[in-house]
């Protein structure tokens, strides 16, 4: 003989479980879900030995493509017509990888240039393109830049 207190119990235990099995489905959607926006336009420049020349800037890479964990000197030079700003910033994202944002601080080293060595880190693909911009801190000064990593 049922009871109303055990088929209590069970619609219970049912609906803790459904609730518990739809949560557990869709808790990635609902609760940790975010909008990916990504900034960086598309450049029409990879950084490398030859340099990206911009309107108000170029900028160049110590070579043509960066080895994971291998540092590689960036080297931006402003217009003069430019006011110099007291840094410029580096942030890149990965394209075929999200890794998180990279980012470097370039320090001024007089004559409008701003200079930093570029050390990405290790991924699983053997190459990898880095997407971002090159940035003063008022964002009066954006250089949309690629750079390649190359295992």
């Amino acid at each position: 003989m049922i009871t109303t207190n055990s088929k209590h119990r069970v619609v219970t235990l049912s609906a803790i479980t459904l609730f518990a099995t739809i949560g557990y489905l869709f808790a990635d959607n609902f609760l940790f879900a975010r909008e990916v926006t990504s900034t960086a336009i598309a450049p029409t420049c990879t950084l490398g030995q030859k340099a990206c020349e911009f309107n108000d800037a170029n900028a160049r890479l110590a070579n043509d493509s960066v080895a994971p964990l291998v540092p590689s000197n960036l080297t931006v030079t402003l217009n003069d017509d430019i006011p110099t700003p007291p840094y410029l910033v580096l942030e890149l994202e990965g394209v075929e990888m999200n890794m998180g944002i990279y980012k470097l601080k370039l320090a001024d080293i007089g004559n409008q240039t701003f200079e930093g060595d570029v050390l990405l880190p290790l991924c699983m693909h053997e190459e990898m393109t880095w997407r971002g911009q090159i940035s003063s801190p008022d964002n009066q000064t954006v250089l949309p830049v690629d750079i390649r990593m190359v295992r």
